[in-house]
């Protein structure tokens, strides 16, 4: 090999930054051994936090179409990495690793981009697919090509589908066309790893391949019965050895494996290559079959019924990663809903490895990690079976020389390790007890790890709770999850981590018991990090109706008992399409528990905020009462209005309600309900509500948020009928210019600002409000807000737009005079105005215009000017020194944004002034690293956004895109500058 020649690729696109590896990038032999493969050999590859890979194959000479078409197979069947790059002297090829193989030597088809002159082509290559582009997201936006949705997982499930499909249609029941289709991947595992050899096979059932052996229903007997002596009844228990599917059900799954075409008849090209398919993701690729049966009768199947969701391998890395760092490799690990052991194959792989110590693994050390250190519990006997499946294949991979007969034969799992049972009640009896159940009480785990159901049950599921209720303990009015989070510790010591995927509805609640309760659970756990995956839920989790946390309990030493981590990940456009996420700094917030439990609304505006966010919160909230407090004052509050129901629901008296007009869900627009409404007429409603809730003036509020994150507000002068699609509020008849001036409140981006922050479901879920939300929004004293300027100019204000509707000069006029009725100095309205921004990221138009690269002249510099704001604040008061920006004017395609800040002698103003970088990206980020003595390039590997501190000067480098360069990241860029200011000694 040609190191120079690789190494120049590397350094010049990122990979290998000022002569050292980055992050995850692993070179050589070490990139040999992580992998299992057939032909390709990589020389390099690097690999982001969520499993992301890059693979890097140099040859002497540029090779054939044939070879290569080879290396990107089996590339494609890792199912990891959406790019391989083919460097030679002559040439860098890069090709799509996601791409379906369609036959022999389709190499070209699967070509992304050709480089011909490597010396000068470096630059555009960079741009292109350097480490950079693809952290950032410039490379996925560049290159639509290159998506999930044509990787192996995703191919293997659509045809694992269709194949389950024609069996239950060929009258084989589900389960058992399951099974069938199991133990076909198991065996087809087996023979292309080359376990078991065609010799074995013809000496066990007469037939040297699968295929053959499936179009002879009795060779099938006898390798389904080889198959349960061998592994102990574990995957395939001796009854289904005695019910051998019938013939045409066998020759189905034989005409899959050879890849026939089962209404043409015609061959086609069979892709897959289950030697180098992962076992995680084979495993991971049934549990998702598992839980895709079609829904029929408008019912759901049982695991969505119970809540239970497929388990993505980029979320199984992120949360083994972080309650495995550092350990021994000795641990114990626990997963009560264990499913099909997504998360016990990848714990038992990483306990082998870190028992190892960077050694080949031993047969004895495999099994005893095997046997003795992970341990599943699942209501389904089906998903157990499973999950020991996934182990045993591990355990054969893992295996430095898994040949028979040794190394075939395991010792039960299930009923020793793995067991079958309710999770609530599973040491009370049987396997169960025998396992669990010790003289000093449960037994204890080291990790605890899982994705447990988040279902809510209805009235069912509840009274099913109520009755294991423990005495004097917070319950979670609605949903399991905290449940089992609370029976996980009863498995624990005090240093057990924990790592377990939730609903985020709990977390975010807004009654006082879901708080009380979720505040319970994170005080019985702590310290914990909550991570917010709401923004990646669309793909993560797309069977589910609610966002998703990951909770993260006692697993990082060092972190203080009280305190809690809150993380948020954002949406980016990339997350879909390769299953990988970033986080930034500025996403991680730290709370402690007693400051949730003063103010509760902490909690979600961390998981979707910043901190200056909090601080303006915090000032509001203390200096202003709830809207809540004040309509208590009244003696009246917000109201849900009439649901007329189906007509067999339709029992309550209406009588008192005919006549009055009635607003139905597309009436009202913003300040302005139609004078000409129906007229409602009916005797008997479902739910017609009380007659006294309906008095004007009435301050109507809609529940969802449509097109739009402002709220949609308006006052009612006459009674009249509000369905159950608005919220409204019957104000006495002295307060009906105190309507109005709410409606104004309610309808401006300080609202909506407050309510992305702290609403139970808006920012995190549906686009909605709930009465209780509006209830905790910090208000002005009504009487004096309507007498102050500001009121009586908001006053005005609606009363036009009433007139004329709305545009953006009046939405801003109106911003302005809410900005001064609550007395906002510059920063608090740029975080507000920020925060409409933000929260228009729940529609797909403000979420693709986020990461949008940011333009230079205009964007950076507004940033540079609010950064300096803050700074000059600070340096007004001596009056000895100014500081001036210069933002480089670098090309929209630049993965990066860079600003520069000098602080000069002498009294001035502050000035901005945009300047040509002087050279490509790379030579701007080298000049500046040689200035401030800094390698800027490893730097960059190890953190997404950098302040670099010179005499006299900071740097700031970060994306290009634009939520990171808003008015708010520039306050508190501007913050974290004066503090490491202060802690470096340089005020």
């Amino acid at each position: 090999m040609n190191t120079a020649t690789l190494e120049q690729v590397l350094a010049a696109t990122g990979y290998l930054p000022d002569g050292q590896p980055a992050p995850g990038l692993r070179l050589g032999a070490e990139a040999q051994s992580s992998r299992h493969g057939r032909v390709f050999v990589p020389d390099a590859l690097w690999r982001s936090a969520s499993s992301l890979t890059v693979y890097f194959k140099f040859e002497q000479s540029a090779p054939a179409d044939d070879l290569v078409s080879q290396w990107r197979r089996e590339v494609w069947n890792e199912g990891f990495a959406p790019l391989l790059w083919v460097i030679s002297p002559q040439r860098i090829d890069l090709y799509n690793g996601f791409g379906t193989p369609a036959k022999e030597g389709d190499a070209q088809r699967h070509l992304i981009r050709r480089f011909e002159n490597i010396e000068g082509s470096l630059h555009e290559l960079d741009e292109l697919a350097g480490r950079l582009a693809i952290e950032t997201g410039q490379f996925w936006a560049q290159v639509p090509a290159i998506d999930r949705k044509t990787s192996v997982d995703q191919k293997l499930l659509s045809d694992l589908g269709c194949l389950e499909r024609d069996l239950v249609a060929g009258n084989l029941a589900r389960d058992a066309a399951q099974a069938l289709i199991g133990r076909v991947i198991f065996t087809q595992y087996l023979i292309d790893r080359e376990i078991v050899s065609a010799a074995r096979l013809k000496r066990v059932c007469g037939r040297t391949a699968l295929p053959a052996i499936l179009r002879d229903r009795p060779a099938t007997s006898k390798l389904f019965a080889w198959l349960a002596q061998t592994f102990n009844g574990d995957m395939f228990p001796p009854s289904s050895v005695k019910t051998t599917p019938a013939a045409h059900h066998l020759t189905r799954v034989a005409e899959f494996l050879e890849a026939v075409d089962p209404e043409s008849g015609q061959l086609s090209f069979f892709p897959y290559q289950f030697d180098v398919i992962p076992v995680e993701l084979i495993s991971s690729i049934y549990e998702q079959f598992a839980h895709a049966e079609p829904q029929t009768g408008g019912k759901r199947t049982e695991a969505l019924r119970n809540g239970v969701h497929y388990t993505r391998l980029s979320v199984v890395s992120l949360v083994l990663d972080e309650v495995m760092d550092g350990l021994s490799g000795r641990e114990s690990v626990l997963d009560l809903t264990c499913g099909s052991g997504v998360f016990l194959v990848e714990a038992l792989r990483r306990l082998v490895h870190l028992r190892s110590q960077g050694q080949p693994p031993t047969r004895e050390l495999i099994r005893s990690t095997l046997y003795g250190q992970v341990y599943g519990v699942d209501i389904s006997e089906a998903a157990i079976r499973v999950a020991a499946f996934s182990l045993y294949l591990a355990a054969l991979e893992l295996d430095p020389d898994p040949q028979p007969p040794q190394s075939l034969k395991f010792q039960p799992l299930i009923g020793r390790t793995l067991l079958v049972g309710d999770a609530r009640t599973v040491e009370r009896d049987g396997d169960g007890k025998a396992v669990l159940a010790t003289p000093t009480g449960l037994k204890q785990f080291d990790l605890i790890v899982g994705n447990p159901p988040w279902s809510f049950r209805g009235q069912t599921g509840t009274e099913a709770r109520r009755k294991t209720r423990v005495a004097g303990v917070p319950a979670q009015p609605r949903g399991e999850g905290l449940d089992f989070v609370l029976r996980a510790a009863e498995f624990s010591h005090e240093k057990t981590r924990f790592g377990i995927i939730l609903s985020a509805m709990p977390f975010f609640s807004r009654s006082g018991t879901g708080m009380a309760a979720a505040q319970h659970v994170m005080r019985a756990v702590a310290p914990i990090t909550l991570v917010n995956l709401s923004n990646l839920c669309s793909w993560l989790f797309a069977t589910a109706a609610m966002p998703a946390v990951v909770l993260f309990a006692r697993h990082r030493p060092k972190q203080r008992t009280d305190q809690v981590t809150v993380v948020q990940i954002p949406w980016t456009p990339s997350g879909a399409r390769t299953h990988s996420f970033e986080v930034a700094p500025s996403d991680v917030i730290t709370l402690t528990l007693d400051e949730i439990q003063e103010q509760p609304l902490k909690l979600k505006a961390a998981a979707v905020g910043r901190r200056r966010d909090l601080l303006l919160l915090d000032d509001l909230t203390s200096a202003h009462r709830n809207l809540g407090e004040q309509l208590s004052l009244l003696d009246t509050t917000f109201q849900v209005g009439l649901i007329r129901g189906a007509p067999e629901n339709q029992t309550r008296d209406a009588r008192p309600l005919k006549g009055l007009d009635v607003l139905q869900v597309k009436d009202m627009q913003h300040f302005n309900i139609p004078a000409d409404l129906p007229t409602f007429s009916q005797s008997k409603a479902q739910w017609p509500r009380s007659r006294e809730i309906y008095q004007a003036p009435l301050l109507i509020v809609k529940e969802m948020l449509l097109g739009s994150p402002r709220v949609l507000a308006a006052v009612s002068e006459r009674d009249l009928v509000f369905t159950n699609s608005y919220f409204a509020v019957s104000l006495p008849r002295g307060h009906t210019r105190t309507a109005h001036l709410l409606a104004t409140v309610l309808s401006s981006a300080f609202a909506t600002w407050f309510f992305y922050l702290t609403a139970a479901e808006f920012g995190i879920y549906k686009r909605k409000l709930l009465a209780r939300d509006l209830s905790f929004l910090p208000v002005p004293n009504f009487t004096s807000a309507v007498k102050s300027e500001a009121g009586q100019r908001l006053l005005q204000i609606e009363k036009n737009l009433r007139a004329n509707g709305t545009d953006e000069r009046g939405w801003a006029e109106l911003d302005e005079a809410v900005f001064d009725l609550y007395e906002l100095n510059d920063a608090d309205r740029t975080v507000i105005r920020d925060g409409l921004l933000r929260a228009g990221w729940q529609w797909e138009t403000g979420r693709e215009s986020s990461v949008e690269p940011s333009d230079s002249r205009t964007e950076v510099t507004a940033y540079a000017k609010t950064f300096l704001s803050v700074i000059e604040d600070w340096l007004s008061v001596r009056n000895k020194r100014h500081m001036r920006a210069e933002v480089l004017d670098l090309p929209s395609s630049s993965a990066l944004r860079v600003v520069r800040f000098v602080l000069e002698e002498g009294p001035g103003n502050a000035s901005v002034s945009v300047v040509a970088p002087q050279g490509e990206l790379g030579e701007v980020l080298a000049r500046i690293g040689r200035r401030l003595k800094v390698k800027i390039a490893t730097a960059l590997s190890a953190e997404r956004e950098l302040r670099v501190h010179g005499r006299n000067e900071v740097v700031i480098i970060k994306p290009a895109a634009r939520r990171y360069w808003m008015g708010i990241a520039a306050l508190e860029d501007a913050d974290a500058v004066v503090a490491e200011s202060f802690s470096g000694g340089k005020v």
